[in-house]
């Protein structure tokens, strides 16, 4: 049953994708093209804002772009289209993250890679499930959860060192010890 918010699949679609990754922002544009989408690009916050007259139905952000997050790039674009159904793709995937992304107004939060079906099924709001979902070649380490769920933390609390550490049960000090020895890459 089509949801009366979406466009029918056979109707003329606008689609952004934010993707620093050329290389796979080209084949991800390439792919939705051929299904008919009408695509636009983005590399970062600045570049949204730099679209004049951004009118899009659906969104593709990846979570990492570069110094930008894809949660800022959520906002951005929903700020100027209220009614868009945003997907979040990330290599760097977490339950906290998932959850942010969800609160802030995406549909949908899949891991690469995943491929342009199960990206377009997750526009329209159909359930992807568990056997679709490929298994990482390479798994998190511990390091990377800790350090996501506390940038998580340190989203919630607007940037407040202090409250921040409070919630994670952390001396000050010892949560901008961590910040500074390990900052993404």
């Amino acid at each position: 049953m089509d949801d009366p918010g979406l466009p029918n699949r056979e109707e003329s679609r606008s689609l952004l994708i934010v993707e620093d990754n050329d290389r796979f922002a080209d084949t991800l544009a390439s792919e939705f093209r051929d299904r008919g989408y009408a695509v636009q690009r983005a590399a970062n916050l600045a570049s949204i804002s730099a679209i004049q007259d951004l009118t899009v139905q659906f969104a593709v952000v990846d979570l990492r772009l570069g110094a930008d997050s894809g949660l800022d790039a959520i906002q951005a674009i929903l700020a100027r289209c209220p009614e868009a159904k945003i997907v979040v793709l990330t290599g760097y995937g977490s339950i906290a993250t998932a959850v942010k992304a969800t609160k802030i107004g995406a549909v949908g939060y899949l891991m690469k890679p995943a491929d342009v079906d199960q990206v377009e099924r997750a526009l329209y709001g159909e359930e992807i499930t568990e056997d679709e979902v490929p298994i990482p070649s390479e798994f998190q380490s511990l390091y990377r959860h800790e350090r996501e769920y506390i940038e998580f933390v340190l989203a919630e609390c607007d940037g407040n060192i202090s409250q921040a550490a409070r919630r994670l049960g952390l001396h000050r000090q010892s949560l901008q010890r961590k910040l500074r020895k390990y900052t993404p890459q």
